[in-house]
């Protein structure tokens, strides 16, 4: 029987799941914890979430490394992603022309074809393997 092909939206799903891990994980420490990016509370990456530091997380956002962060659910959730701190960090990292071009880049429009979110779910599936090995070392 042949293998039934995920949807567009079951892969893209898919590709947050794991890139969320990877954004919580690859900054973890020996133990596994890692910090909230907009208040610093120190939390077990399982326990944090990925953060978009540009509200309206739309396709062309969605999986930028540069603006994903980890957050703990007070901030990502109940501060509504507590952008006053995670823009005016984002801005002092990379600068404020930077800031503006991701604004815009949030507003252009983007398709996902089933290729590129199979891509990238095994790079990131792939990084995530490494540092979750990495963790079962160091505990």
């Amino acid at each position: 029987m042949a293998k039934k092909s995920l949807t567009i939206t079951q892969l893209k799903k898919r590709t947050w799941k794991i890139f969320s891990l990877y954004i919580r994980l690859k900054d973890a420490d020996a133990l596994g914890y890692n910090y909230c990016y907009t208040c610093g509370v120190r939390l077990p990456y399982k326990e944090l979430e990925a953060g978009h530091g540009i509200g309206t997380r739309t396709n062309a956002i969605l999986f930028d490394e540069e603006l994903v962060k980890p957050q703990c659910r007070q901030c990502n959730i109940y501060k509504y992603g507590n952008y006053d701190v995670f823009h005016l960090k984002l801005i002092e990292k990379h600068g404020l022309g930077w800031f503006k071009t991701k604004l815009k880049l949030r507003d252009q429009s983007k398709q996902f074809m089933a290729e590129e979110l199979n891509k990238l779910y095994d790079y990131y599936n792939e990084k995530v393997k490494k540092y979750e090995k990495r963790n079962k070392t160091n505990t």
